[in-house]
């Protein structure tokens, strides 16, 4: 009997109900970035070096901290928490972060202007995350990274192709969470149609999550409502339509996956919108179903939390970072790269002194072999 099957039974839930936990979803992935870590030390190369950022009080963005730290420590990655009392110095010391070249990844732990009252407002978390270089982006989530993944492009060096871009990392632990959960992926159809078939409801439009993880699912093929507080969107087949006629429950009567990501503890997803042989992903720091509601659905399957997947998605995007940009070895084929390109682009003639040079020796001549004919 599986861990699963032994809860359930204890528990006294529905017939094939189970509640997963996230930490052995993680635990694969944290194996794999442990293997690629004693790797580079056998090459004589340090761990990749992740730089945190935190100017703000939030018990969330504390606890996230708190949790890479730990995750960094075990796995070998060398992290740094950079403590800031005043948010006006955050963009110093983000852009201070970009500019170091010791510095491989680099997450800001927000909500950083959007808690307390000031000059530049909310949005200028925003301007921050557009603020993190690319090369240094863990979180996924500046204008290029979001800009690649609303166009399904999946890669930052076309037409070499040779550097995949990096994915929203709370987003990306739920597609992971998804992928080893049953009857949710079908990897055997090809990319793009993973999850074809499948109708998937979010309740939540931020852009840290709910806007970046409906994109992504809808890039797996899959009918994505997108539910925010006055509006209802579907993501379908790579376009958006707006739904007049939808409300919250008919998407998640619909759904076979159900996620919820509202940062409020007030709000609660009623039960009886939830069908049998549904996926209900809690990604709020808050829990916003009623857990033992929803076990008494038939063939539910519940994962509560997503922070242990989402540090796991971190640490991998560091590593794919490094490999892309950082590791000694592509910086030596960048610079000839550089080199390469720099001299397709000289003229010929170096420069225009020597152009000045060779006409007037060339005049010079033909006024010597004119004088002696």
């Amino acid at each position: 009997m599986t861990s699963e099957k032994a809860a359930a039974a204890t528990n006294n839930w529905a017939p094939g109900a189970q509640k997963i936990d996230a930490t052995s979803i993680a635990a694969p992935f944290r194996e794999e970035i442990r293997s690629q870590i004693q790797k580079l030390k056998e090459e004589g190369i340090e761990a990749p070096l992740l730089v945190g950022l935190l100017a703000n009080s939030d018990p969330a963005a504390k606890k996230y901290a708190e949790w890479t730290g730990r995750a960094c420590k075990a796995d070998g990655i060398r992290y740094e928490l950079r403590e800031i009392d005043d948010a006006i110095d955050v963009e110093n010391a983000l852009r201070d972060a970009n500019d170091d070249p010791r510095v491989h990844g680099i997450i800001v732990y927000y909500p950083i202007f959007g808690q307390v009252e000031s000059f530049s407002g909310e949005s200028q978390d925003d301007y921050l995350r557009d603020t993190v270089s690319h090369k240094c982006d863990v979180e996924g989530l500046c204008h290029e990274y979001r800009s690649n993944l609303y166009r399904n492009k999946r890669y930052v060096d076309y037409p070499t192709n040779s550097k995949k871009c990096v994915l929203p990392c709370t987003a990306l632990s739920v597609v992971k969470i998804l992928e080893s959960c049953p009857s949710c992926y079908d990897k055997s159809k090809p990319i793009g149609r993973h999850m074809e078939g499948q109708t998937v409801t979010i309740i939540n439009r931020s852009e840290i999550v709910g806007r970046p993880l409906a994109a992504m699912l809808a890039n797996d093929g899959a009918d994505v409502y997108s539910v925010d507080i006055d509006s209802i969107y579907l993501f379908r087949g790579g376009r958006l339509y707006a739904c007049d006629g939808e409300t919250p429950e008919s998407c998640v009567r619909k759904s076979s996956v159900v996620v919820t990501g509202v940062p409020t503890k007030a709000y609660r997803l009623p039960s009886e919108w939830i069908q049998p042989n549904t996926t209900v992903v809690n990604v709020a720091s808050f829990k916003n179903v009623n857990e033992d509601e929803i076990l008494q659905i038939e063939n539910v399957t519940y994962i509560p939390m997503v922070g242990k997947v989402t540090v796991a998605m971190l640490e991998r995007n560091l590593m794919r970072l490094f490999y892309n940009f950082h590791h000694p070895e592509r910086e030596v084929e960048e610079r000839r790269k550089r080199e390469s390109d720099a001299a397709l682009q000289s003229p010929w003639y170096g420069n225009a002194l020597q152009v000045y040079t060779a006409i007037a020796a060339t005049a010079i001549l033909a006024m010597s072999l004119a004088k002696r004919k």
